[in-house]
């Protein structure tokens, strides 16, 4: 008799409990979705302000930003083109980089080797952008002034290589995880064929961790091209159009923090700001589209 009213209980939890777990996973879902397209709708509607202010062209691609001319010019070619360079140079050191201690990490390292490798990677990947920032202004703007014979170090290559540090402990995590979820047996079934064990990692277990690497390579480029304070430190803050990687610069999201503050609301400077994270967002997306058109061609055609 017990046994059958504790089963009775076990059953009407259960009929409580899931409907329960069901709409509180709903709810969260439309909660950070809406949230989401929240923030989307406002800042396309406070940069929807720009419009009759200036040309889209002229917007993107041929006035300086100066806000306290007369009229108002509030070009950000200067901003968008540094901060393509600077995630192209983050992302081109800290892909092969990261991947590599990936692979050392869950391939070849021996057991005590890999019980400190992965808790110092979680540990940088917690350390803040502005102890990176910094170390990077004592030690890179130094050498860089020395080097490359500059009046001072701040540069964008400066800043790209930073946040290519910051970024590396993500991608190298993540493709950890990646490569361990690919089970023993795949890669017991190609040492048994008699293969070396790097043919074994290179045609069996990266195809198969190829998704979760991937994965990881967004997440770094999304910390990459969103960094603001450890790039703001050493990129020199200029509003000027960088012509190489050794010229100061000025990220969108460099651009957007040393700005907005100063920007009265309503006014064509603010709207600018807001448009300039619109613009932020669109290169977003569309890098995102080519590194997911990228991941299905080399799924589809191996390495």
């Amino acid at each position: 008799m017990a046994q059958v009213m504790a089963q009775d209980v076990r059953q009407l939890s259960r009929m409580t409990l899931d409907p329960l777990m069901w709409t509180a996973s709903l709810a969260a879902l439309l909660l950070g979705v809406s949230t989401l397209f929240l923030i989307i709708i406002y800042v396309l509607y406070q940069a929807s302000g720009l419009i009759g202010e200036i040309s889209l062209g002229a917007f993107l691609f041929s006035e300086a930003w100066v806000p306290l001319a007369e009229p108002p010019r509030l070009g950000i070619m200067h901003a968008w083109m540094s901060t393509l360079y600077v995630t192209a140079i983050s992302l081109l050191v800290a892909v092969p980089l990261g991947v590599g201690i990936a692979l050392f990490t869950a391939e070849l390292a021996p057991p005590a080797a890999r019980a400190v490798l992965q808790p110092c990677l979680e540990v940088l990947a917690g350390i803040p952008s502005v102890v990176y920032g910094f170390f990077g202004f004592v030690t890179l703007v130094v050498w860089f002034e020395a080097w490359f014979d500059m009046t001072t170090g701040v540069s964008i290559l400066a800043a790209g290589l930073i946040v290519a540090i910051t970024v590396t402990p993500f991608i190298a995590s993540t493709a950890t995880e990646a490569l361990d979820a690919v089970s023993a047996g795949d890669r017991e079934a190609g040492l048994s064929l008699g293969v070396t064990r790097f043919y074994t990692i290179r045609r069996i277990v990266l195809p198969r961790a190829m998704p979760g690497i991937f994965a990881g390579v967004v997440l770094g480029f999304a910390r990459a091209i969103g960094e603001t304070l450890a790039a703001l430190m050493l990129i020199g803050n200029s509003v000027a159009i960088p012509g190489s990687v050794l010229d100061r610069g000025q990220t969108l999201t460099g651009l957007v923090a040393t700005e907005l503050g100063e920007a009265a609301v309503g006014t064509p400077k603010y709207h600018a700001l807001f448009a300039a994270s619109a613009v932020l967002m669109v290169l977003i997306l569309l890098i995102n589209v080519g590194i997911l058109l990228a991941k299905k061609r080399l799924l589809r055609h191996g390495f």
